[in-house]
């Protein structure tokens, strides 16, 4: 007796129910694949930059979005002002006082007064002193491109809105990423970035304690500051700690390496942490840093490895490699789970 073809001479009934199957099969290979990552930092760690990447890489900004941000980016130019007034050494002719205009929140950017900026922010002067300045890149960046920020076809670009401050961003953002687009059959990552209060931790860390991924945001370039660095520590404590994150795997994603770097050549990390060695190379200086991280003992969990990756979020092909290669990570730890492999 002959088998009869497969997908030939089928009736109605038959190609229904192999269509079930086949979503049925579909169902089971996805459902398991879909994962579930929360995305912690202190403030200013770059959560929201790393957020914005992956929405750049893996879903970029329709044109709507683009002029979604044009105020915020104008606004952010204001801001970078105010920021490098802050900065300049009080001889230095100040544009505010050229403008006639303290502080800087009242003043309009028009077309006219961003062509005024731009020519003071173009004097060999101006640019000598801010050479010797430790300006955050977001204050060249905006002040650079202050004219074809305000010209009338302008269209943000990726580089304006990864520098964009002024970010009325929901407490909670959330977004899909594909893990390949080569594949058929892909991890789906629901990134989820919170923005709530640390001091409300207690609050809001119970609400994801089904997540098994967590990503931790670590920005090398605070560590002159001690305020930023304790609440950095403090919240890897609490997480690392918490019985809602006690099978979580953790992920470590280490901010500015490169700005770090170079701000150890003017402030050295022994002037911070005294048990630090003196004139030590950027890359002990950052092993010094991260030792921390594994110096935690909680719930048993100090033996495990916690995968990192040093990236400057800033750089998309570094972020892109660096996801790619935590995806991967991510893949691994969910076959052992789920397969014991």
């Amino acid at each position: 007796m002959k088998k009869r073809s497969r997908g030939k001479n089928l009736s109605s009934a038959e190609k229904a129910s192999q269509a079930i199957d086949e979503a049925l099969r579909e169902n089971r290979k996805s459902r398991w694949i879909r994962e579930e990552v929360l995305i912690l930092g202190a403030p200013g760690s770059g959560k929201t930059t790393l957020l914005r990447q992956l929405r750049i890489i893996y879903d970029p900004y329709t044109e709507r979005e683009r002029e979604d941000f044009k105020p915020r980016i104008r606004s952010s130019v204001l801001h970078a002002l105010r920021q490098l007034d802050l900065l300049l050494p009080a001889e230095t002719p100040s544009i505010l006082r050229i403008l006639d205009s303290s502080p800087t929140e009242t003043l309009v950017l028009t077309e006219e007064i961003a062509t005024l900026i731009h020519d003071w922010w173009s004097r060999p002067d101006i640019q000598n002193i801010s050479s010797h300045l430790s300006l955050d890149p977001s204050i060249m960046h905006f002040l650079d491109r202050i004219l074809p920020i305000m010209a009338k076809d302008y269209l943000p670009s990726d580089a304006d809105i990864l520098f964009c401050h002024i970010d009325p961003s929901p407490a909670l953002d959330q977004l899909d990423i594909p893990f390949s687009e080569e594949t058929r059959y892909r991890p789906i990552l629901n990134c989820v970035c919170v923005r709530q209060s640390l001091g409300s931790i207690h609050k809001w860390l119970p609400i994801f304690g089904e997540i098994s991924h967590v990503i931790f945001v670590f920005n090398l370039n605070d560590y002159d500051d001690l305020e930023d660095t304790r609440k950095t520590f403090d919240l890897w404590e609490y997480i690392y700690s918490s019985r809602f994150m006690r099978y979580a795997h953790i992920y470590l994603i280490v901010n500015q390496p490169s700005t770090f770097a170079s701000k150890l050549t003017t402030h050295s990390l022994n002037s911070t942490y005294p048990d630090a060695e003196p004139d030590i190379s950027p890359a002990a200086a950052q092993a010094f840093l991260l030792r921390r991280f594994a110096e935690q003992d909680y719930s048993g969990r100090s033996s495990w490895r916690i995968p990192r990756w040093t990236v400057d979020l800033m750089d998309t092909e570094g972020v892109r490699v660096a996801m790619r290669n935590l995806m991967e990570e991510l893949v691994q730890t969910r076959l052992v789970t789920v397969c014991g492999l």
